[in-house]
């Protein structure tokens, strides 16, 4: 006869990406796990099978909490260059004030286990074409609305602002708010 959960999984899938985030995935065992999750072991690898693919599964849920708290405003129907301006303004503001200290788990996961785990690069890389194609659809809307030229490589563009976006939620730490301003609007001005 199976058990019934006396725990919510989502609830408990969120914390452990909090955990996570914290901490990156080598530094976390699975006895900060259980106490930050409020369940044990047994059921961790009942729920998760392993620690590797609890973390999978929190990378899943920070790329739906990204939609929610960080890129609203890139989601939003018609959103356009201007809005991507005054996002990497805001974004990279409230890193340098220390309101972002944790960075982003893809971005910290990346430089700690780069491509280690194929299965991990692969949510890696979900999250990275999620962010890709969501630049994407703000150059198209950009581009139907007459602000970028109809022969520009959109595509080529959204990858080069995806990797924009990616180096300054690490180096808007600590370059100077001239360099992290030098780099937004040079980036915008190349697609224009």
């Amino acid at each position: 006869m199976s058990r019934n959960k006396a725990f919510n999984e989502e609830i408990v899938l969120e914390k452990a990406m909090q955990v996570f985030w914290d901490n990156g995935y080598e530094a976390t065992s699975v006895r900060l796990l259980e106490k930050e999750m409020g369940i044990n072991q047994f059921s961790i690898y009942a729920t998760f099978a392993n620690k590797k693919k609890l973390f999978v599964e929190s990378l899943k849920k920070y790329r739906e909490y990204a939609k929610i708290n960080r890129f609203n405003p890139l989601l939003k129907e018609g959103a356009k260059l201007k809005d991507l301006e005054n996002f990497l303004h805001n974004f990279t503001f409230a890193v340098r004030l220390g309101k972002n200290q944790r960075g982003c788990l893809v971005v910290n996961t990346t430089g700690e286990l780069g491509a280690k785990d194929s299965e991990i690069v692969d949510e890696l890389r979900n999250y990275y074409s999620f962010i890709k194609e969501m630049i994407l659809q703000v150059l198209q809307n950009s581009a139907n609305a007459g602000e970028i030229s109809g022969s520009a490589d959109l595509d080529k563009y959204s990858n080069y602002l995806l990797g924009i976006m990616q180096g300054l939620s690490v180096g808007a730490k600590v370059l100077t708010e001239k360099q992290v301003e030098d780099i937004v609007s040079m980036a915008l001005l190349n697609i224009k």
